[in-house]
């Protein structure tokens, strides 16, 4: 048994930052010869908001708690080590609180120490002295506060809002346990969650507030007394005995004694604490009857490293349960040989009571066994409406099309004898501002032929919103028929995206938002879909694709003169995902990168590339200045030194016009794109042919390779756009109905003319964005091949990773 030896330290805690949730008084304890603070888990707490408070490091927390490996739970007790000149009085950690301790792991560089707080290298070199040289592992560093409204990477808090990362191993029914809300309530926040898949290393948005349950603490420190799983902790009062305060709690006075054999019973000091072992009464409402329980438990004898979570995993039983089920085992140190009760399907059907009807027995199961019953997900997948068949696929079709200036444009006046003459135009035009839209309109209803020779039945609403917000929140006020569309395709313009998102939002309507990449409600509408996406959120799995060809090659990052901030961006993912593969998967990745300075480029960069193996070269730019630049020196070094390079480029390079399409086969250069035609396709071949006859005009994916794309250009590069987006959002609200967005893309076989949709959440509670992405690649021989880029799972869990791919 641990030797105890606690007493209570009465100081007021200064109100800094460090020590906001320290106000008040701290308890101490002596736990093996060495003294531990403890610490009651408050609601969104974490490791590194608790870490901070203390002045230790995570890894401490961890070391001082072995067996907390399942995660932080509300009112949870756990032992914060103090450390002299650190942590032992208040002066101290207010004097050193404007640093975070991190404890450097095998692998890690200060480079990336400064990525992950959000500083700069040269303020771990500051505050580190020897930094600079080397990172010895196992060792504890400062790094300096940057901004103290940082969370931690567990649970963050907002006004309204907890964020709570998910753990391998939680459920919606012990997340909602933890947090003293109800499943409802967080499905209700987290529309993603619906389908029944709760993923680790995503968040989930809590509401601090719960609209069903009290928020009443178990474990709260009341009259001096703390509650911790296994023991309750007395503060003394003056003029108690060990004999009074055996009969405050009805415990045997020797199983107090044998709790604190350190305390001297004849002088017991008020302020020290005592320890009271937890009546074990079983479990409220349960009849144990020994002869039944082969039919209500399995017994588990526990193995060598065990731990109570990977057993609830094995079991599919969630931990509590577990805890209820076992009253005299001590979880906090699970011993190898234990036994263990598991309970079987039968004894959760005994033990709710008042309940007898077998779909209410399965309603109050825990989650770990009816997660998938919450909303049966192959019901998510049935147009149980008859969406487009039983009654028409209603869509309304919301852009600006701006047509009094169309019309305005198709006017020509002339003054004769000093009036004025208006006449319309032998041959219409299409007014510059509306030309776009026009363009989409056109495709759209090309899709609409082609769904209606599949006998698919769609009500088409068109609205011209050319001109203010007014008019928008006019538009939706005055049509109470847009309350019961299906879909909403548009606004094209981001200051027409408020109203259109919480007019969706509040009547549960999906808003696919398919031109600007300027999206200000991605982040709080469950129902939108973004179709453009800026390129930041596809540069992980850019990087991704560039590590993985040039593993076991040459990689070469060009940076461009001067200041670059896209370049930066870039390269910012790209380092994370080389050391990644270096370190977490032990992948060869020969990295280097060269900064532009005008002068000796070509000779420098000959150094760099090696003349006998393969070179991957990447420009993370779309700057046309620098590309020009860059791509010739490129091209003159391979074609002069005959060195193998494969250049990667990013996603505007096919509108610069300053580069020789040749320097592209040349260098075997890959160019990101989101659109491109695959002329070998016999679905583009159909859409090409159908496009030119209905409108006598060539339809191009944006824009033809290296040319301009003005709105000046004899073709059409928003045909395929709005052909794309109606067929493939028309097809999955048809095909699978209303939660179509549950369903995996795959099922839906869908293929585009010149995207490659693939949409992901952006979390838990906000809508999706396409994540499909094209490599253009120039091969030898003049050929150019559109290839998907694929999104590869790593070996290991990677904890950046927080976004939901829904179909």
């Amino acid at each position: 048994m641990l030797i105890f030896f606690i007493w209570l330290m009465s100081c007021v805690w200064s109100d800094t930052p460090a020590q906001n949730n320290l106000a008040g008084e701290a308890h101490r304890i002596v736990i093996d010869g060495k003294e531990y603070f403890l610490h009651v888990v408050k609601a969104g707490e974490g490791f590194y908001s608790i870490a901070r408070q203390y002045n230790v490091t995570q890894q401490e927390i961890l070391g001082a708690n072995p067996n907390i490996g399942e995660g932080l739970k509300k009112d949870q007790v756990i032992r914060i080590p103090v450390i002299e000149g650190r942590n032992d009085n208040p002066e101290v950690i207010e004097r050193t609180g404007n640093f975070i301790l991190h404890t450097v792991e095998k692998g890690q560089t200060a480079w990336y120490i400064s990525r992950k707080y959000d500083v700069e290298v040269e303020d771990i070199y500051r505050y580190n002295r020897g930094a600079e040289e080397q990172l010895i592992v196992g060792s504890i560093i400062r790094v300096p506060v940057k901004d103290e409204t940082h969370q931690d990477a567990g649970t963050s808090v907002e006004e309204n809002f907890i964020y709570h990362e998910v753990k391998p191993g939680n459920t919606l029914y012990s997340i909602a346990r933890s947090f003293n809300v109800t499943v409802d309530e967080i499905l209700n926040n987290n529309p993603a969650l619906r389908s029944g898949n709760l993923l680790p290393g995503t968040s989930v948005r809590i509401p601090r507030e719960s609209s069903s349950l009290a928020s009443v603490s178990g474990t709260e420190t009341t009259s001096g007394v703390i509650q911790g799983e296994t023991f309750l902790y007395h503060e003394i009062k003056p003029g108690q005995t060990l004999y009074s305060i055996s009969r405050q709690y009805q415990v045997d006075l020797s199983v107090l004694q044998d709790a604190n054999p350190d305390v001297n019973t004849d002088d017991l000091k008020p302020g020290y604490m005592l320890r009271i072992p937890r009546q074990q009464t079983g479990i409220a409402g349960v009849e144990h009857q020994e002869g039944r329980d082969q039919d209500l438990f399995e017994m588990h004898r526990v193995r060598r490293k065990e731990t109570l979570f990977s057993i609830s995993r094995q079991y599919n039983v969630d931990m509590e349960t577990i805890r209820k089920v076992n009253p005299n085992v001590d979880f906090s140190n699970l011993k190898k040989g234990s036994e263990l009760k598991i309970p079987m399907d039968q004894w959760f059907v005994q033990n709710l009571s008042g309940i007898s009807e077998k779909e209410e027995e399965i309603e109050t199961l825990p989650d770990s066994l009816r997660i998938e019953r919450i909303i049966p997900t192959e019901d998510l997948c049935e147009n149980k409406e008859g969406i487009g068949h039983a009654r028409p696929a209603r869509v309304a079709l919301l852009l600006p099309f701006a047509l009094d200036e169309t019309e305005e444009a198709n006017v020509l006046m002339k003054i004769e004898n000093g009036d004025t003459i208006r006449t319309a135009r032998k041959y219409p035009v299409i007014a510059r501002r509306s030309r776009i839209f026009a363009e989409f309109y056109e495709g759209v209803l090309v899709a609409l032929d082609d769904l209606k020779n599949q006998n698919v039945n769609v009500d088409l609403s068109v609205y011209d919103i050319a001109q203010n917000n007014g008019n928008v929140q006019l538009l939706l006020s005055s049509h109470p028929e847009l309350k019961e569309v299906d879909m909403i395709i548009g606004p094209a313009r981001s200051e027409n995206l408020e109203l259109v998102s919480e007019f969706a939002i509040e009547h549960e309507i999906k808003l696919v938002y398919p031109l600007s990449n300027v999206n200000p409600v991605l982040d709080r509408n469950p129902y939108v879909f973004q179709v453009n996406t800026p390129d930041t959120l596809l540069f992980e799995k850019m990087s991704s694709e560039i590590v993985r060809q040039s593993e076991s090659y040459n990689l070469l990052a060009i940076i461009p003169e001067g200041n670059d901030p896209y370049a930066s961006a870039f390269l910012d993912k790209l380092r994370q995902k080389v050391f990644f593969n270096e370190f977490s998967l032990n992948k060869d990745i020969n990295y280097r990168e060269y900064q532009m300075v005008g002068k000796e480029d070509m000779t420098n960069l000959e150094a760099l590339l090696d003349p006998l193996k393969k070179n991957y070269v990447v420009v993370p730019s779309n700057s046309e200045a620098a590309i020009s630049k860059i791509v010739p020196t490129l091209a003159g070094i391979a074609e002069k030194g005959k060195v193998k390079i494969s250049l990667f480029g990013m996603t505007e390079w096919l509108r610069a016009q300053s580069i020789e399409p040749e320097d592209m086969f040349t260098l075997n250069t890959q160019i990101f794109t989101f659109f491109a035609f695959d002329y070998q396709s016999e679905k583009t071949e159909k859409f090409l042919e159908k496009y030119r006859d209905w409108y006598h005009t060539e339809p191009h994916a944006v824009s033809s390779y290296f040319q301009s794309s003005s709105s000046s250009s004899g073709y059409s590069r928003y045909g395929a756009w709005g052909y794309d987006v109606a067929y493939y959002f028309i097809s999955s609200l048809t095909r699978r109905g209303k939660n179509f967005e549950f369903c995996q893309e795959p099922m839906l076989n869908l293929q585009p003319v010149q995207f490659n949709f693939s949409f992901k959440r952006i979390s838990n509670w906000g809508g999706f964005y396409n994540d499909g992405i094209f490599l253009l690649k120039f091969q030898p021989g003049f050929n150019v091949e559109r290839v998907p880029v694929i999104s590869f799972q790593p070996a290991v869990n990677m904890e950046e990773t927080n976004t939901f791919e829904s179909f």
